[in-house]
């Protein structure tokens, strides 16, 4: 309702300035009407005197004769006329004996130039002889005989402008009239006590200019508004008047009646506030209610209101709470099925955290029946490690994040408590709220075991090269042995050992391109094995399999390593001997394949246990890691035994090329 009442505030202050001008133009109106009416009558006694002025008698200076004709001219009224001279002497009047019809003194200086000027002088409201006789004139000058300057007046009681004047006077107004000296001529109301009494120096003194309207107090006391014109003819000032409570009485009554109707229209608005307000009081609780479900995650309720707003704004919620299950439900999935552990925090130990479900297979914590993403779980003791030196828990990227330091690509070995080891490669970032406050912290990690174990790897075929460069002297030094020792002629030996030396190169050829590519296991048998003996000498037996790339370079160095020790040492350094390798394959879980294979010697000397040499390391390096698998050699008398047990995951041979 404020609004209102400042608007009606408004109108009202805006309607009493118009009305207050509104009057205060009707007073000033009202004066100069009044000035129009008196000075009428003022004119029509100058009328008498200018038919006078044209007297023969005056003419003649025939006083006695003129006084006579005077008095016909105002036989039964209250006027007097009167002839003088500029000295002040009485030359004749209309009624016997001396009643003067101006004061007894010559004419000031000011009286004389308006005369002069206008033609006519209205004079000031004078006493006559009775009580309370008070008199006007109007005085012209005229020649008598021989053109010397005469004075003619006419008087009349003040009584005589008041009468005039009342029937013109609007209801309500106090109509008053004062000469040049601020003295009462007549009024309205009151006016026997008034005239020729001056009026109040208050009020007086406000009448400047020729019109104008202003507030002030009369003889009564009361509080006037009061508009004014002083007129060019007479010069004398005239007031229109009414009571300022009169004024103000209609201003007042259509504040009393706006209060009203604002204060019955407030009550109504308190009424209306009050029964909408209860509604709107609990539907503004059960949408504080929602708002606190859909922010704590539980389903949100449909508010029942009456108010349309609430109803959409509760609709709205229960919109946004499906929306923002489905964006949950949408990174939920997209956090099980990242291959990179996720871990948030919003503990500031970061001990309680969440976590999804690749962060949970790789710690080895259950993955089954768990709300992964949407409850906290304490966090499983690991072990952790870094440039081989123990990290305590307040030093992990998780706890660093939480105290607002950035984490960014470092790797971690994590020892967990079946002691299988994992490498990670750890990125965390703090959770800062819209004031820029940490409220929690986020850490992603890539499992990078199989990376480092590749470096190592790598490092190992680095080692393998020296050796492999040793023993592929060793294997061309016994290949010319043999040649020279069974060849006819010299030409022969060249062409044999050239060829053998041709298929060397290219069975390392193929091995560089199975390191990349994959290859078949019996392909990969075949180039390992033939360019050192007659592929006769071998017997393979197997399903076909598809290694994936370290595989089939591991086995290719097992091949070559047993090769080699064969055409050193066992079945194949003689002419008899022999080599069977058969492998079969076993799925173990969906994608993970175990493949068991066995080299057997047959025919060749007899083999007796010796120590370890690099090669029977490198077998051990190689097929003895985690997911590698694993590798037994047997040395019984008729040849050395070679059992394989190797897991992989299962990969189809690639289709050739059109």
């Amino acid at each position: 309702m404020l609004p209102v009442w400042l608007f009606a505030a408004y109108l009202f202050v805006d309607y009493a300035r118009h009305e207050q001008s509104r009057l205060e133009q009707e007073a000033r109106w009202t004066a100069r009407q009044m000035s129009l009416v008196v000075e009428g009558e003022l004119a029509s006694l100058q009328t008498l005197l200018d038919g006078l002025s044209k007297s023969p008698a005056l003419a003649a200076q025939d006083w006695q004769a003129f006084g006579s004709e005077a008095r016909r001219v105002v036989q039964g009224t209250d006027q007097i006329i009167t002839l003088r001279d500029f000295e002040g002497r009485d030359l004749a009047s209309s009624q016997p004996g001396r009643m003067p019809d101006l004061p007894e003194r010559p004419l000031t200086a000011a009286e004389h130039e308006q005369l002069k000027l206008a033609g006519i002088l209205v004079s000031n409201v004078y006493a006559a002889p009775g009580p309370n006789a008070y008199r006007i004139a109007v005085a012209k000058q005229v020649s008598g005989g021989k053109g010397v300057p005469l004075l003619l007046s006419i008087s009349v009681p003040t009584e005589r402008i008041r009468l005039v004047m009342l029937p013109a006077v609007p209801d309500g107004w106090i109509i008053g009239v004062g000469d040049r000296e601020g003295r009462y001529v007549a009024r309205s109301k009151l006016h026997d006590q008034v005239t020729g009494r001056p009026g109040l120096p208050e009020y007086v003194s406000k009448i400047v200019g020729r019109s104008g309207s202003f507030h002030s107090r009369n003889f009564e006391g009361n509080t006037l508004l009061a508009g004014y014109y002083r007129s060019p003819y007479s010069e004398w000032f005239y007031t229109a008047n009414i009571p300022l409570a009169d004024v103000q009485a209609p201003l007042w009554s259509s504040l009393a009646q706006i209060g009203a109707t604002g204060l019955a229209a407030l009550l109504i608005s308190l009424a209306l506030a009050y029964v909408v307000g209860r509604r709107i009081t609990k539907a503004t609780g059960d949408l504080a209610a929602s708002a606190d479900a859909l922010g704590s995650g539980r389903a949100v309720q449909e508010v029942s209101t009456s108010v349309a707003e609430f109803a959409s704004i509760s609709k709205a919620m229960i919109a946004a709470r499906h929306a923002i299950s489905k964006r949950t439900r949408e990174l939920e999935t997209v956090l099980e099925t990242v291959p990179a552990a996720v871990w948030f925090t919003y503990d500031p130990q970061a001990h309680q955290v969440i976590r999804n479900r690749f962060a949970a297979e790789l710690m080895g914590l259950p993955t089954e029946g768990r709300d992964l993403f949407g409850r906290p779980d304490q966090v499983i003791a690991t072990l952790a490690y870094k440039d081989g030196q123990p990290v305590s828990r307040e030093n992990r990227p998780l706890s660093k994040a939480m105290r607002g330091e950035n984490t960014s690509n470092e790797e971690f070995v994590y020892t967990l408590p079946t002691g299988g080891e994992r490498y990670l490669l750890s990125s965390a970032r703090p959770i800062r709220s819209p004031q820029g406050s940490i409220i929690g912290a986020v850490q992603i990690s890539l499992d990078i075991s199989e990376r480092k174990r590749g470096e190592e790897q790598r490092q190992l075929l680095v080692n393998e090269l020296n050796h492999r460069v040793k023993n592929t002297l060793a294997v061309v030094q016994a290949i010319a042995g043999q040649i020279l020792r069974n060849a006819t002629g010299l030409e022969q030996a060249r062409t044999a050992l050239s060829a053998r030396l041709v298929s060397l190169a290219k069975a390392h050829d193929i091995l560089t391109r199975q390191n990349w590519s994959g290859a078949d296991l019996a392909e990969v048998i075949a180039a390992s094995v033939g360019p050192h003996a007659p592929i006769d000498r071998f017997d393979f037996s197997g399903d076909k399999i598809w290694l994936p790339p370290n595989t089939a370079l591991s086995f290719a160095l097992a091949f070559h390593e047993l090769t080699t020790n064969a055409i050193k040492h066992g079945a194949l350094s003689n002419t008899k001997g022999s080599v069977s390798i058969s492998w079969r394959i076993e799925k173990h879980r969906e994608g993970i394949s175990i493949l068991e294979l066995e080299w057997r010697e047959q025919g060749g000397p007899p083999v007796a246990p010796g120590k370890a040499g690099f090669g029977a390391q490198l077998l051990q390096r190689v097929f003895g890691g985690e997911k590698s698998g694993g590798v037994e050699l047997i040395y019984e008398r008729t040849g050395v035994r070679c059992l394989f047990t190797v897991q992989f995951e299962h990969q189809q041979a690639p289709k050739p090329a059109d």
